[in-house]
Order: C-alpha cells, then sequence, then structure tokens
C-alpha cells in the first residue's frame, strides 16, 4: 500500500473513555459501524492484505496505525487472542434510564430484551451479546453496579455483537421496568425450580427476559415482581445450563413464535 506504516508501538496506555477492541470480527464490526470513535489501529504484517481498507482509512482520515510483531502485539492487547489486530477506539457508552426507554417506546413489532441480574463473568457476557444481535435484541438492561460493562476479552466474545446491541445500565431500574411494563412489556423470568415450561404457550409479542447468575439465578425479589416465570425443560440431571446457552433459547423460542421478526432483520 502506498501509506508507510508507523513505526512499531509498545503497550497501549488507555483511560476510562477509552477501550482497546481485538479479534477480526469484533474489530471490523467496529470499523463497519463506529468508525469515528477509532483513535488508533495495530495489526501484525499477515493481516496488512486484510485490512487494508482501514489502514487506507485511517492514513486518509489522519488515524495513527502501526504495523507491529504478534509479540508486541500480546503485550498491547494483554491477549494472546487478538488475531493480529487492535483497535483504540472511544467506549460506546452504556444507555442511560431515560435514552433506553426512548428507544424501546420508540419501537414498533415484536420485541425482545434481556435483563441480566448477577451475570459478572466476562466470557458469559460476551457470549450473550453475541446471541442476542443474532436474533436483532436492541438492548440488554441489568441495575448500576450489577451490570458489567465490556471488557476487551468479552467484546472479542462478543464477534462483533456489541455494534449492534446496546448496554442501558439503569439507576432505578424499577422504576424503568415498570415503565416498559406500561409501554406493553411483559417480564418473563427464568428458573430451573420454574414449573411451567418454557414451550407451554407462545411468548408475548413484547417481552423482557430476567436471566440471572449461573450460580444464584435471578434474585427473588426479580422472579416475584415478573409476570411469568418460566423453566427451560431437560432431563433434570444438572442443576442448570449456561447463561448463555439459556438466553440463546429463550430467543430462538422468541424468534418461532413471532415469525415476523425475520423480515424485519437486517440481510
Amino acid at each position: 500500500m502506498a501509506d508507510k506504516p508507523a513505526p512499531r508501538a509498545s503497550r497501549t496506555v488507555t483511560n476510562a473513555s477509552e477501550v482497546k477492541v481485538y479479534g477480526v470480527n469484533a474489530c471490523s464490526a467496529l470499523w463497519q459501524n463506529r468508525a469515528a470513535s477509532i483513535i488508533r489501529v495495530y495489526v501484525t504484517e499477515d493481516r496488512m492484505n486484510l485490512f487494508g481498507p482501514l489502514l487506507k482509512w485511517c492514513a486518509k482520515n489522519k488515524k495513527a496505525y502501526h504495523i507491529v510483531e504478534s509479540e508486541a502485539l500480546d503485550k498491547i492487547a494483554q491477549s494472546v487472542h487478538h488475531e493480529g489486530v487492535v483497535i483504540l477506539a472511544q467506549v460506546k457508552a452504556p444507555l442511560n434510564d431515560e435514552q433506553c426507554l426512548q428507544q424501546v417506546t420508540a419501537s414498533t413489532g415484536p420485541c425482545a430484551l434481556i435483563y441480566l441480574d448477577g451475570v459478572q463473568n466476562p466470557h458469559n457476557v460476551g457470549s450473550i451479546v453475541r446471541v442476542a444481535a443474532h436474533f436483532g435484541v436492541p438492548l440488554i438492561l441489568g441495575s448500576e453496579g450489577q451490570l458489567p460493562r465490556l471488557t476487551p476479552s468479552a467484546a472479542r466474545i462478543a464477534e462483533g455483537g456489541i455494534e449492534h446491541v446496546n448496554l442501558a445500565i439503569l439507576k432505578q431500574p424499577k422504576v424503568a421496568l415498570d415503565k416498559l411494563r406500561a409501554a406493553g412489556f411483559r417480564l418473563v423470568g427464568t428458573s430451573s425450580h420454574a414449573n411451567t415450561s418454557l414451550y407451554s404457550k407462545p411468548l408475548p409479542e413484547k417481552v423482557i427476559f430476567i436471566i440471572g447468575g449461573e450460580v444464584e439465578g435471578a434474585s427473588d425479589k426479580l422472579l416475584a415482581a415478573a409476570d411469568e416465570v418460566r423453566a427451560i425443560p431437560g432431563t433434570g440431571r444438572i442443576e442448570s445450563i449456561n447463561v448463555a446457552i439459556a438466553t440463546g433459547i429463550c430467543l430462538g423460542e422468541f424468534w418461532r413464535c413471532h415469525p415476523t421478526l425475520a423480515t424485519q432483520a437486517s440481510p
């Protein structure tokens, strides 16, 4: 390419407004959806062909980029799973209570949201974001102090899904959930101890799935506030299944119940 690569970079120092995103799919999605947020790009030589258009874009838009050895990228990413590319970018800020309500109440047609309660493992959060993007979930909700911000590792596991799903960190979750219920959403709790099967009847057109952590599950208080609680039927040989898998099963059933979602989905 015509642009000369910048010198090899040392380990990146970031602040709270910046995030390192790594992995081919995660970085590609960031560039395609939030190019203006890019601060700096690092790629290994064997990824230059794949990310050539991004590097040319960087040169044109006066964004720094560096061609580095894989070992140097290990240090920049603080991970060996970078897949040859790291982007330093501005953080995609989570929505607040008001922004969450504005986005959701403006939507039409079938809509599923996820409320995470006590799900802290970044690998699980990343997997949930990925499956949420697959099934067209616009928002993942959680209370302040409970819903973790996406780490670089979680963003990689999400495989670009974070560019299509917003996180909403709620300061007043009960108030927000009550307003969403007034807007037509039903709260469906999930618990392995529920007597009602996920498949017992069609899911409502607007639903918020309450998903709890694998060890404790959703809190009793949240489940008591739900309109109904359903279980994913199985052999019963184990206490529960992985939280990201459970989320995928619930969203898959929602998609099956509302086939018009397929016509609304982007190609």
